[in-house]
């Protein structure tokens, strides 16, 4: 505190605290969010006002200011399309598709993160052949191979059905379905999910969530090897389970193919939580549907199995 002659007892506490503050945030203590507006209040001068510090105390504050690590901001857009393709003359078979993403867009020095993340949401929703695309290119192609496709295998169906006298088949219509959204964050960490859906006749649809957790500082995914330390898996099995019966009724838990569920790599980050999401037939029957289980943040701190800093509000 060898600066309260020159600044003031008050001053040197809040400079103190802010300092305090931006240290948090760069052990990842607190969210990126949260030192945002700090920053750029310091920057803009609005501390000072706000503080009423003297101009030593201010160019300190300033000095501080240059150690703030800011997520970059994301410009979220959205792209929908649909097409409907009809099969062969006289086939009433038809197929309709519908998509519907959210996609990332950052100009600036962290233009290639929101590349990244934009490659990893399209090759998840289309495939690994259109992820180097932009989102009207990659749909279109997707689009016109899936339209493709379809005409070749209804025509060879109906080719199929005319020989065995069949005139009128069941499910005339055939649809997929692509929706992909952003779903939490948690400091620099972002998490996105991609629900598809497709039906092809039979008793139901057919449906596959898959759960994408990217750092958006870097663009890189982010792995339960990455959030956890090593050998965290008994400890966090213990944890989960503990869960199951807020997300899943009594009937489904009987249901389930083994009696512990265990974690897995699909999952989301949220504020205070983490999402684990299973797919149908994962670990129960088609009845119970997709479902998820989520862990407080706070018990994986308790527990010790945590390698990454993560917020918990």
């Amino acid at each position: 505190m060898f600066f309260a002659p020159f600044l003031g007892t008050a001053n040197v506490v809040r400079i103190f605290l802010i300092n305090k503050v931006i240290n948090n945030l760069l052990a990842r203590r607190i969210g990126f969010e949260d030192i945002d507006y700090l920053c750029r209040g310091i920057q803009k001068g609005n501390m000072r006002k706000r503080f009423r510090i003297n101009p030593v105390a201010a160019g300190l504050l300033l000095v501080l200011a240059t150690n703030c690590v800011r997520t970059p901001r994301m410009e979220i857009l959205s792209y929908t399309a649909e097409q409907e393709t009809a099969s062969v003359a006289g086939c009433p078979l038809t197929h309709k598709l519908d998509i519907s993403l959210e996609y990332p867009m950052v100009k600036g020095d962290k233009e290639m993160a929101a590349t990244l993340i934009r490659q990893s949401i399209f090759e998840t929703a289309f495939g690994q052949t259109y992820d180097t695309l932009n989102v009207q290119e990659a749909a279109t192609r997707y689009a016109d191979d899936l339209a493709a496709e379809f005409k070749e295998l209804s025509a060879a169906m109906w080719r199929g059905w005319q020989k065995a006298g069949i005139a009128d088949p069941a499910a005339a219509q055939w649809s997929d379905s692509i929706e992909g959204y952003f779903a939490g964050q948690n400091g620099p960490y972002r998490s996105y999910i991609v629900n598809l859906t497709d039906f092809t006749g039979g008793a139901h649809s057919n449906s596959t969530t898959r759960a994408l957790v990217f750092d958006v500082t870097d663009g890189s995914p982010v792995t339960l090897d990455d959030l956890f330390v090593p050998d965290f898996n008994d400890v966090l099995t213990e944890i989960l389970n503990r869960h199951v019966a807020e997300s899943l009724s009594e009937e489904d838990i009987e249901d389930l193919f083994e009696p512990t569920v265990s974690p897995t790599g699909n999952y989301i980050l949220t504020s205070d939580s983490i999402t684990f999401i299973y797919n149908p037939y994962e670990i129960g029957p088609y009845s119970i549907g997709t479902p998820s289980v989520s862990v407080p943040i706070k018990e994986l701190k308790k527990a010790g199995i945590l390698a990454r800093k993560l917020g918990t509000r």
